[in-house]
């Protein structure tokens, strides 16, 4: 929900108990005055009364005797404290011949030695009158300001927030690959003023430091080549020189162990690149060709370890990727499910529009199945792998939005991958589950 919706719903809320509130006590308010109103007006008319009472005339036809009860009462009934009183009922009205509200305002007076007390009466609006009128009038009032609301919210926060809108594209587009500090729109709002210091101060800092990670990742794999490369060489001159069955053994090992030094080195320096986004979508690539391809690569490898390759690869399926990463990708993954199989397994390989799913026998792997994706973790502590291949099967999907899911059930390895953001790579698991079909290995065109 956007900022300005929000803030228009709040602002809703508290209008709407405000004005139910208000309701109550304008309401309360109107009946008491009324009340009070006729209260004095009654108060007068008895006022009157008395003093036709006092003259001594014959006032009995008069109008103001109309609604008008005097009676005369003995001195003990007569009140001590106020002077008049009144009481507010439900009450006859032969006028209009039916039970409306009523009020009594009594008033006692005492004439030539005589207590008098004088009663007088008139109908005024109940509750129950007055409650739609007051009603109808906040539903009016409250549609009005809703409209009100509603226009002016947008108009106001258009022109408020267009300072932070601006600061939101500047950094939607802002790239850690660019030189140029940014640039933010000048505003006078204090907040946003903080916000965008903030923000030149953060990406400031965040392209230093791509810079220095990336000069450092560049001399690191410019320096190292050197020195492997030289003691590389050292060995094989050593092991040209006649040497004992020992030490042959001994420079095997080092060569092995420079080997996977020179994999690990390659492997990180991959994994920072693809962190730092150093890789471009770049033009749609025919993952099927490719996949043929990579699996044609591999074909010497996977008769040697005797495996059974079954496939099922559909047509013409392109994808916006970088050919680089999707040969990387699909190289880490059937590398990974020929050295990870059983002696004369099989890999299952099945590719649509939904995604990739690879599967192969393998013993059960030591650690969770998601924490594999994580450096430097292997499923058998003893395997020669290196333990990053998968690292950077994840980043490679990150980096173009699939969804990766890896499982071990009943015996299989099986990784999928959904080339489609809204479908999840679990459901690839039974999606994919095609009929596949033995055959040829696939040659490279």
């Amino acid at each position: 929900m956007k900022l300005t919706n929000k803030f228009t719903l709040w602002y809703f809320a508290v209008m709407l108990l405000v004005l139910l509130i208000g309701g109550a006590i304008v309401y309360y308010e109107i009946q008491w005055k009324i009340s009070r109103v006729e209260v004095v007006r009654h108060e007068r008319l008895n006022d009157l009364i008395a003093q036709q009472i006092r003259s001594g005339g014959d006032y009995t036809d008069h109008p103001t005797r109309k609604r008008a009860t005097i009676s005369v009462i003995p001195a003990d009934s007569m009140p001590t404290a106020a002077s008049s009183f009144y009481t507010r009922g439900t009450g006859w009205n032969p006028e209009f011949q039916s039970n409306e509200y009523r009020l009594v305002v009594t008033s006692f007076y005492t004439i030539n030695g005589q207590h008098y007390r004088v009663s007088t009466y008139s109908f005024i609006p109940s509750f129950y009158q007055l409650l739609p009128g007051v009603v109808n009038s906040f539903q009016w009032i409250l549609l009005m300001l809703l409209i009100l609301v509603g226009i002016s919210s947008r108009l106001i926060s258009k022109y408020i927030l267009a300072p932070f809108k601006r600061t939101l594209r500047v950094i939607q587009s802002f790239d850690i690959r660019q030189k140029e500090p940014v640039r933010l729109p000048a505003t006078r709002t204090s907040e946003f003023r903080e916000l965008n210091e903030f923000l030149k101060k953060m990406t400031e800092k965040a392209q230093e430091d791509y810079q220095l990670l990336k000069e450092f990742t560049e001399n690191a794999s410019h320096e190292l080549q050197t020195p492997t490369a030289i003691i590389r060489g050292k060995l094989d001159l050593l092991m040209e020189s006649d040497l004992r069955d020992d030490q042959a053994a001994l420079i095997a090992e080092i060569q092995n162990a420079l080997e996977k030094l020179s994999r690990i080195h390659s492997s990180l320096t991959l994994l920072t690149k693809l962190e730092n986004y150093e890789y471009s979508s770049g033009t749609p690539i025919c993952f099927s060709i490719l996949t043929r391809e990579t699996l044609a690569s591999f074909g010497e490898l996977i008769q040697l370890k005797a495996l059974d390759l079954q496939t099922h690869i559909e047509e013409n399926i392109y994808l916006q990727l970088h050919v680089s990463l999707a040969d990387l990708l699909l190289t880490n993954l059937i590398s990974n499910a020929i050295r990870h199989n059983i002696p004369g397994g099989s890999i299952s390989v099945a590719l649509t529009r939904q995604g990739l799913l690879i599967s192969n026998p393998g013993k059960e792997p030591q650690a969770p199945a998601m924490e594999l994706f994580e450096r430097f973790k292997k499923g058998n502590p003893d395997s020669d792998s290196i333990g990053i291949g998968l690292a950077i099967v994840r980043q490679i999907c990150e980096l173009n939005n699939f969804n990766i899911i890896y499982e071990y059930a009943s015996g299989l390895h099986m990784l999928a991958i959904s080339f489609l953001p809204q479908v999840p790579a679990s459901k690839l698991l039974q999606n994919l589950s095609l009929p596949l079909h033995a055959g040829p290995l696939p040659t490279r065109h």
